[in-house]
């Protein structure tokens, strides 16, 4: 379950399952992340730690979470599947809420089943022809939709501080414009 030798990142274009809806609005999106979460068995506002147990399982795979070093120009995070397991690579470099942001990302990427159209694609032909992002990719779009709605569910200082002990008594403005 170690990762590969070659620490070079891999580049994946995917598809999506057949038979998903790609038009979907914020509203329902944000719905469908609910019902993921709660198909996982989560609380409404899960730390990373119990995101990460319920893939492992709710898909019965090991997840690694591995910190790599990233370039100027390469994609901030990857994942790969194995037969057993599967890998997440996010970026050592940048604060924290960023590296959850990517491993978010990523995670919705095998949520939501994505497969990999090809890969092992020369990250400098990738940016050549595509550039840093290319959201045109309908399940990169999702993906980054997904994640994001994820990663704003997520409790981020868990028994951090003051924050922490007032959390639950702010719960029930969730959702509330003050």
């Amino acid at each position: 379950m170690n990762p590969p030798e070659d620490n070079r990142p891999l580049v994946t274009c995917w598809q999506k399952p057949e038979g998903k809806d790609n038009g979907m609005g914020m509203r329902a999106e944000r719905r469908r992340i609910r019902g993921l979460l709660r198909e996982l068995g989560l609380p409404p506002h899960p730390t990373l730690d119990q995101v990460h147990a319920a893939y492992e399982v709710h898909t019965q795979r090991t997840l690694q979470l591995i910190d790599r070093d990233v370039s100027p120009g390469e994609p901030s995070g990857q994942f790969e599947q194995y037969l057993t397991h599967d890998l997440i690579y996010y970026p050592k470099h940048t604060s924290r809420a960023h590296q959850m942001l990517v491993i978010c990302h990523e995670l919705a990427h095998l949520i939501l089943g994505h497969l990999p159209a090809h890969q092992a694609i020369d990250p400098d032909v990738v940016r050549r022809v595509l550039g840093r992002s290319h959201y045109a990719d309908p399940a990169e779009h999702e993906a980054e939709t997904v994640g994001t709605l994820l990663f704003q569910q997520l409790n981020l200082s868990p028994d951090d501080g003051p924050a922490a002990r007032i959390a639950p008594s702010l719960a029930h403005r969730e959702g509330r414009h003050v």
